[in-house]
């Protein structure tokens, strides 16, 4: 009989186990990867015909998320002390100093760790990571180009 109940107890412990790991994952699922591809080809819209800085587009971005919009402030300022006159002499977002004018696709998506790879449509050897949160309830851009990316992520 004891041994029945530490069995009962234990297919109840792994039951309640199974139910937070689906929960966890129904988390990830939250994750809108599109917001990767409309953040970017609105940037790359905004690079081609500028209307402000990128420190004033990002801020206005609904979907740039205060850790990117602080690195890229952060980045500037390092790039402008080291060389007053040339600055930042690439954009850290396209991770270059061109962008593809017929705008970015969807090449890969990494649901484990909320990575998407863009490249361009007309220049499919370009191609940029753009890394994805959460935010209560809202998916944001918390790293793309250079910023807040991993290395090992990094276009090679």
């Amino acid at each position: 009989m004891l041994n029945s109940i530490k069995y009962f107890f234990f297919i109840l412990v792994l039951m309640a186990s199974c139910k937070e790991s689906s929960n966890s994952k129904s988390e990830k699922s939250k994750i809108d990867y599109n917001i990767a591809l409309e953040f970017i080809n609105e940037y790359n819209k905004e690079f081609f015909n500028p209307t402000s800085g990128s420190i004033d587009w990002l801020t206005k971005s609904k979907y740039a998320s205060k850790n990117l919009i602080e690195n890229y402030k952060q980045l500037q300022h390092n790039a402008e002390i080291a060389d007053p006159e040339l600055g930042l002499d690439f954009d850290p977002i396209l991770d270059g100093q061109d962008s593809d004018e017929k705008g970015f696709e969807i090449k890969k998506i990494d649901s484990i760790n909320n990575y998407v790879i863009v490249r361009g449509k007309s220049l499919q050897d370009y191609e940029i990571t753009i890394k994805l949160i959460e935010n209560n309830g809202n998916t944001l851009v918390e790293g793309a180009g250079v910023l807040n990316i991993l290395k090992s992520k990094l276009k090679k």
